[in-house]
């Protein structure tokens, strides 16, 4: 759940109950939390990991609502793209996975 303090951005609002929901899934079941915001990836990167995973296109606005609507911080919402507080494990293991997939095809 989100506090009032974090907007979400327009185009997560206009997405679609079911767009939101496969990207909610997908989030909950690939990211994990950290306590501390991840540097080494933003926003726009990580959406990068959902497209070439699940093949599916989000916009980096529809990303990042979704990133807040599942609890993660950002510590630079006045920038394009946003840093969160995910887990770089969890990055690796969405990563190793998707060079798997390619390697099969």
């Amino acid at each position: 759940m989100i506090s009032k303090k974090h907007i979400l951005p327009d185009e997560y609002k206009k997405m679609t109950n079911i767009r939101k929901k496969n990207l909610i899934t997908w989030l909950e079941l690939n990211f994990y939390a950290i306590k501390t915001i991840n540097k080494r990836h933003t926003s726009y990167g990580l959406k990068h990991l959902i497209q070439n995973d699940m093949g599916a296109y989000y916009t980096n606005d529809e990303f990042k609502g979704a990133m807040l609507k599942c609890g993660y911080i950002s510590d630079n919402k006045n920038q394009l793209n946003w840093n969160f507080n995910v887990s770089e494990k969890s990055i690796i293991r969405i990563c190793k996975r998707i060079r798997n997939q390619n390697d099969t095809l």
